[in-house]
Protein backbone atom coordinates (compact mmCIF):
# COMPACT_ATOMS: atom_id res chain seq x y z
CA UNK A 1 0.00 0.00 0.00
CA UNK A 2 2.98 2.30 0.56
CA UNK A 3 3.86 2.03 -3.11
CA UNK A 4 0.49 3.53 -4.04
CA UNK A 5 1.18 6.50 -1.78
CA UNK A 6 4.59 6.97 -3.36
CA UNK A 7 3.11 6.69 -6.83
CA UNK A 8 0.40 9.28 -6.05
CA UNK A 9 3.01 11.57 -4.48
CA UNK A 10 5.29 11.20 -7.51
CA UNK A 11 2.46 11.93 -9.96
CA UNK A 12 1.36 14.97 -7.92
CA UNK A 13 4.94 16.25 -7.76
CA UNK A 14 5.35 15.68 -11.51
CA UNK A 15 2.09 17.49 -12.27
CA UNK A 16 3.17 20.37 -10.02
CA UNK A 17 6.53 20.58 -11.77
CA UNK A 18 4.89 20.56 -15.22
CA UNK A 19 2.44 23.26 -14.10
CA UNK A 20 5.31 25.37 -12.74
CA UNK A 21 7.19 25.18 -16.04
CA UNK A 22 4.02 25.95 -18.03
CA UNK A 23 3.20 28.93 -15.83
CA UNK A 24 6.78 30.17 -16.09
CA UNK A 25 6.49 30.12 -19.87
CA UNK A 26 2.92 31.44 -20.12
CA UNK A 27 2.60 33.63 -17.02
CA UNK A 28 4.17 36.67 -18.58
CA UNK A 29 1.83 36.46 -21.56
CA UNK A 30 -1.22 36.06 -19.33
CA UNK A 31 -0.21 38.99 -17.14
CA UNK A 32 0.49 41.23 -20.15
CA UNK A 33 -2.82 40.30 -21.78
CA UNK A 34 -4.70 41.05 -18.55
CA UNK A 35 -3.02 44.45 -18.27
CA UNK A 36 -3.87 45.28 -21.89
CA UNK A 37 -7.50 44.28 -21.30
CA UNK A 38 -7.71 46.51 -18.22
CA UNK A 39 -6.27 49.46 -20.14
CA UNK A 40 -8.70 48.89 -23.03
CA UNK A 41 -11.62 48.71 -20.60
CA UNK A 42 -10.53 51.95 -18.90
CA UNK A 43 -10.28 53.76 -22.23
CA UNK A 44 -13.69 52.49 -23.34
CA UNK A 45 -15.19 53.31 -19.94
CA UNK A 46 -14.02 56.92 -20.24
CA UNK A 47 -15.33 57.13 -23.79
CA UNK A 48 -18.70 55.33 -23.46
CA UNK A 49 -19.29 54.96 -19.73
CA UNK A 50 -18.66 51.88 -17.63
CA UNK A 51 -22.06 50.30 -18.39
CA UNK A 52 -21.77 50.55 -22.16
CA UNK A 53 -18.01 49.80 -22.37
CA UNK A 54 -18.26 45.97 -22.36
CA UNK A 55 -20.80 46.04 -25.20
CA UNK A 56 -18.64 48.37 -27.29
CA UNK A 57 -15.56 46.24 -26.65
CA UNK A 58 -17.46 43.10 -27.70
CA UNK A 59 -18.75 44.76 -30.88
CA UNK A 60 -15.25 45.84 -31.89
CA UNK A 61 -13.63 42.56 -30.89
CA UNK A 62 -15.86 40.33 -33.04
CA UNK A 63 -14.45 41.39 -36.46
CA UNK A 64 -10.87 41.30 -35.20
CA UNK A 65 -11.39 37.86 -33.65
CA UNK A 66 -12.94 36.59 -36.90
CA UNK A 67 -9.99 37.88 -38.90
CA UNK A 68 -7.51 36.33 -36.42
CA UNK A 69 -9.33 32.98 -36.54
CA UNK A 70 -9.35 32.95 -40.35
CA UNK A 71 -5.67 33.88 -40.44
CA UNK A 72 -4.74 31.19 -37.89
CA UNK A 73 -6.67 28.44 -39.65
CA UNK A 74 -5.68 29.32 -43.24
CA UNK A 75 -3.11 27.29 -45.10
CA UNK A 76 -0.59 28.19 -47.73
CA UNK A 77 -1.48 26.93 -51.20
CA UNK A 78 0.69 24.05 -52.31
CA UNK A 79 2.23 24.23 -55.74
CA UNK A 80 3.28 20.70 -56.61
CA UNK A 81 4.29 20.34 -60.19
CA UNK A 82 5.97 17.47 -61.97
CA UNK A 83 8.78 19.84 -62.95
CA UNK A 84 9.81 20.29 -59.31
CA UNK A 85 10.29 16.55 -58.83
CA UNK A 86 12.22 16.04 -62.06
CA UNK A 87 14.63 18.96 -61.51
CA UNK A 88 16.11 17.42 -58.39
CA UNK A 89 17.56 19.27 -55.45
CA UNK A 90 17.77 23.04 -55.57
CA UNK A 91 21.08 24.81 -55.92
CA UNK A 92 22.67 26.04 -52.73
CA UNK A 93 24.01 29.57 -52.84
CA UNK A 94 26.52 30.79 -50.29
CA UNK A 95 25.70 34.29 -49.06
CA UNK A 96 28.41 36.14 -47.22
CA UNK A 97 26.83 38.34 -44.58
CA UNK A 98 29.92 39.95 -43.09
CA UNK A 99 32.79 41.34 -45.07
CA UNK A 100 36.29 40.35 -43.98
CA UNK A 101 37.46 42.70 -41.26
CA UNK A 102 34.02 43.43 -39.81
CA UNK A 103 34.16 43.33 -36.03
CA UNK A 104 31.16 43.69 -33.75
CA UNK A 105 31.08 45.70 -30.55
CA UNK A 106 31.06 42.62 -28.32
CA UNK A 107 34.32 41.39 -29.80
CA UNK A 108 35.91 44.82 -29.36
CA UNK A 109 34.87 44.93 -25.71
CA UNK A 110 36.33 41.45 -25.17
CA UNK A 111 39.66 42.60 -26.64
CA UNK A 112 39.65 45.72 -24.45
CA UNK A 113 38.95 43.59 -21.37
CA UNK A 114 41.78 41.18 -22.20
CA UNK A 115 44.14 44.12 -22.83
CA UNK A 116 43.17 45.50 -19.43
CA UNK A 117 43.95 42.17 -17.77
CA UNK A 118 47.35 42.09 -19.49
CA UNK A 119 48.07 45.67 -18.35
CA UNK A 120 47.05 44.81 -14.78
CA UNK A 121 49.50 41.93 -14.81
CA UNK A 122 52.24 44.25 -16.02
CA UNK A 123 51.70 46.50 -13.00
Amino acid sequence: MDIMGWLVWFLAALAGWVWSIAWLLLGGWVSTLAQILVIVFIVFAFKYGWRRAPLEIAQRTRPVAGWAWRWATSREPRSWRDDDVVRGPAEVRVIRVKAPGDVNLSSLLNVVMLAGVVLLRAL
